[in-house]
């Protein structure tokens, strides 16, 4: 467990009986419930400790606030499981953008997708819960597709990248999953194999070449 996990977890300071992982996981599974039925406006500590069946003690002696709750949940959901980089080999790198970013928004876990669908919609009103967004999943897309990026540098596949400054994404990589996130948010849409190598073709691999000019692709 991260040490960022664990202190999510249980406050520093907090007393009380030892925790029940069983009980831990029914709260978590109902905070994942109602974020995926209404968004972050859904949640509420006294909501989460209802449908888990527990006393509304149990979840304030747990957590601090409804935005610490709310993060538990998405790493208890597995929010973040599968933002990590595809590697196939050399000269596979477009192979590798569009594994990378198909595993990580086509989940065959499709109450997974409806809580990123709904928690993308209300991030737009709720800065916490944005902040935890982009902490948790958007920030995770981008160093997936970053590691992809990094590893085909040190196998000759692409030219050495200048670094960006701390906390700064590459702009092909934030206007690809700009384009990811807008289609699951604004158009309404899950994302589909065509959909994913059109955003590889036509946004990454144009950005990331050379000169716009250069014939080719990945």
């Amino acid at each position: 467990m991260s040490e960022a996990t664990s202190r999510l977890r249980r406050p520093a300071g907090t007393s009380g009986p030892q925790r029940d992982p069983a009980r831990d996981a029914r709260i978590l599974r109902a905070a994942t419930e109602l974020l995926a039925e209404g968004g972050y406006p859904a949640l509420s500590m006294d909501k989460a400790a209802a449908r888990a069946g527990v006393g509304k003690a149990t979840v304030y002696r747990r957590w601090r606030s409804r935005a610490e709750l709310a993060a538990e949940a998405l790493d208890h959901a597995g929010l973040t499981d599968d933002l990590v980089a595809v590697r196939i080999g050399r000269g596979r790198l477009r192979d590798e953008l569009v594994a990378t970013l198909t595993r990580a928004t086509q989940s065959p876990d499709t109450s997974r997708a409806d809580l990123v669908a709904a928690l993308l919609d209300t991030a737009r009103q709720q800065p916490d819960l944005c902040r935890l967004i982009h902490q948790r999943y958007i920030d995770s897309l981008h160093r997936a597709v970053e590691d992809v990026l990094t590893h085909a540098v040190e196998r000759g596949d692409l030219p050495p990248r200048q670094s960006n400054p701390p906390g700064e994404h590459p702009l092909a990589v934030s206007a690809a999953i700009a384009l990811l996130l807008h289609w699951q948010l604004v158009r309404g849409q899950r994302i589909t194999d065509g959909d994913i190598g059109t955003i590889v073709d036509k946004i990454l691999a144009p950005l990331l070449q050379d000169r716009p000019d250069r014939e080719g692709g990945l």
